[in-house]
């Protein structure tokens, strides 16, 4: 931490600048045989001889004429339509978990079609694209995107399954089924899109406790935008935005030990209190101490500047924070 030459102003005067602090952050199988001995049998010299069983062959599932497969493809339809329609209103770990359970029923059921030969890849395609979406719904019940990186805690499950990739090998494997003559029937809802919401920098999320003299500047350099929450004593002091790229004082910081908390990303949700996309959860390990002295004509207090980006000379470590740990807004 590097702390410059503090600095005086005279009651009254217009400029003040004083302790600054510069920190960063940055099928079906056959039987066996059997053989068994023949009782009063004989043979040749006379010894005992052996019959053997036949063995006992499965049946062969009968090809379903092209009708009757897309009848019976069609049964998957309903349900499975139903529960992605149910994700796209709403969704929530107990949809997200019907809904994986509902296609991997269907997939279950396809497996079982005695498909015809042109469409048995189709129907194996399908049964596939199905199992796979319902593993990536299974997964954001769990708080995780299909390659097993934690979803944003502000981010609507029903637009990060509209994003999955499985989702769209579906409908692509839906619409070849359907331009080859054997429609599988099913519906994908819309599903909403992830949206780019953002606050004027400088927007106090939270301002309960500025009546005293400091000043904190804030320098955001990163590549999203930021919410930056000042505790002291374990209660959230103040929390303000800061846009990417954006610089902002605060003004009025009270004498005090504060934590300091800073999340980013973007597209901010209000209601939610957070980022819903590429969002991050850290703290800056040392704490910073606003004081203020007084005389008869003079007065001293103290000023930081945070830099949420690497810069040459900057002392300041950050740690990640667990979500559930951070301090909302």
């Amino acid at each position: 931490m590097i702390i410059g030459p503090v600095r005086r102003r005279l009651l009254g005067a217009a400029a003040t600048v004083s302790a600054g602090v510069l920190l960063a952050a940055c099928g079906g199988s056959g039987a066996a045989s059997s053989q068994g001995t023949a009782s009063g049998g004989t043979s040749g010299g006379g010894g005992p001889g052996t019959t053997a069983a036949s063995p006992t062959a499965s049946p062969t599932p009968t090809e379903m004429t092209t009708s009757q497969y897309v009848a019976a493809v069609a049964t998957i339809d309903r349900p499975v339509s139903a529960a992605l329609s149910a994700v796209a209103t709403g969704g929530s770990k107990a949809r997200l978990n019907a809904a994986a359970t509902a296609l991997q029923t269907a997939a279950g059921r396809l497996d079982a079609v005695a498909a015809p030969a042109e469409a048995a890849q189709d129907t194996q395609d399908l049964s596939e694209k199905l199992k796979t979406l319902a593993g990536d719904l299974q997964s954001l019940a769990q708080g995780q995107d299909g390659d097993g990186n934690p979803v944003c805690a502000a981010a609507s499950p029903a637009v990060q399954a509209g994003k999955a990739g499985s989702l769209a090998a579906l409908s692509t494997q839906l619409k070849a089924m359907a331009a080859a003559g054997h429609p599988a029937g099913i519906t994908l809802p819309s599903f909403p899109k992830q949206q780019k919401r953002s606050l004027s920098t400088g927007t106090y999320l939270r301002d309960t406790d500025r009546s005293g003299n400091g000043r904190l500047t804030i320098e955001n350099g990163g590549d999203g935008d930021a919410v930056i929450t000042l505790t002291r004593s374990g209660s959230r002091s103040f929390a303000v935005y800061i846009r990417k790229n954006g610089s902002y004082t605060v003004r009025g910081v009270r004498d005090g030990t504060y934590t300091v908390y800073f999340t980013t990303g973007s597209d901010w949700d209000s209601g939610r209190k957070g980022f819903t996309s590429g969002c991050a959860y850290q703290k800056f390990d040392d704490t910073l101490k606003f004081t203020t002295k007084y005389t008869s004509t003079q007065i001293e207090y103290t000023t930081y500047t945070l830099s949420l980006y690497a810069v040459v000379g900057g002392t300041a470590r950050t740690s990640d924070v667990p979500p559930g740990q951070f301090p909302a807004p």
